[in-house]
């Protein structure tokens, strides 16, 4: 490769220090060890993890659900503190830029919280929880702040969250089976859109999915959006999944079934280790991908993403 690889992590996580543990927002919606707590909480482990692993750039989400858990109301005070603390750190260390989070399924209060992240903050992008209340994110009360999203053209991670038999699912088959839970929500959320009009409402909307709600798929490919003719046809709407890692066999499936125009490099940092940029780029080359291939799922379709937001701007100011 003529040029070196550019690696972006389109999925980490960091907790604003309010809701670390000891903080005045502190929850205990995760049972995790101290080490992911120690680095969940710590930009600058972040920082320097990514730097020795060679990671260029790290997308920082907070959730709703990391902050308030997967059902209840949310407090929005709360919500705007986490996002002033999100665009802090998107200005004080080079290497983050932070998406902002709001809940949309309250409609238009969230769809405020949104616009005031993107317009006042300068956040990068939204991050929203794939289902809350029994509701998923093609509900109509979400379309208020889809459509913030599409307007300013900022990317929106639909991120997994809990399912509500979690603990029958751990009880089953333990770690994984939770996990499996959390892919099942998402991909639900996943068809939840690609059955809605909201594509065809929004077409400047950009969504990205987690790889745990992959067995969406299955659904998906029995027709509409991504029937096998419209895939052969490479004709697929704006939603993108992303790697959660760096398998070669989960990489080729998603390449050969969204198109490598729209994978995204991602790991779900802390909670999996970080992508070490060797590693990557011989897990792309495993997975059978060329080298404008290997570009686009690295770092170039987050970029491209990352950038629409500016490009729309530079435009409106000419």
């Amino acid at each position: 490769m003529s040029e070196r690889l550019q690696v972006i992590d389109i999925h980490t996580h960091l907790w604003p220090p309010a809701w670390a543990p000891g903080g005045a927002r502190a929850k205990s919606h995760f049972n995790f060890p101290k080490e992911t707590l120690d680095r969940i909480t710590s930009p600058q482990i972040m920082i320097d993890e990514f730097r020795q692993a060679g990671v260029e750039l790290a997308v920082v989400t907070a959730t709703i659900e990391s902050l308030y858990g997967h059902e209840g109301p949310v407090d929005f005070a709360g919500v705007r503190e986490a996002n002033d603390w999100l665009a802090k750190l998107q200005q004080d260390y080079d290497g983050i830029v932070a998406f902002g989070v709001t809940d949309a399924f309250v409609g238009d209060e969230g769809a405020r919280e949104a616009e005031r992240a993107i317009t006042e903050l300068g956040l990068s992008g939204l991050v929203l929880d794939s289902a809350r209340d029994g509701r998923f994110i093609g509900d109509t009360a979400v379309r208020p702040t889809l459509e913030v999203a599409a307007r300013h053209r900022v990317p929106v991670f639909v991120h997994p969250v809990s399912h509500p038999q979690a603990d029958v699912l751990i009880k089953g088959a333990g770690t994984l089976g939770n996990s499996a839970g959390r892919g099942l929500i998402n991909s639900v959320a996943f068809l939840s859109v690609i059955q809605s009009t909201l594509l065809d409402d929004l077409p400047d909307l950009h969504l990205v999915f987690a790889t745990l709600g992959l067995g969406g798929i299955v659904q998906a490919s029995r027709g509409g959006r991504y029937s096998r003719a419209q895939r052969q046809a490479n004709i697929r709407p704006n939603i993108y999944f992303d790697t959660m890692g760096d398998d070669p066999a989960i990489i080729r499936t998603l390449v050969d079934f969204f198109g490598a125009e729209r994978v995204l490099a991602g790991t779900d940092w802390p909670i999996l280790p970080a992508l070490r940029h060797d590693n990557l780029q011989a897990s792309l080359q495993e997975a059978g991908l060329n080298e404008a291939q290997q570009r686009l799922v690295a770092g170039g379709n987050a970029r491209r993403l990352l950038d629409l937001h500016l490009q729309m701007a530079v435009a409106a100011a000419e």
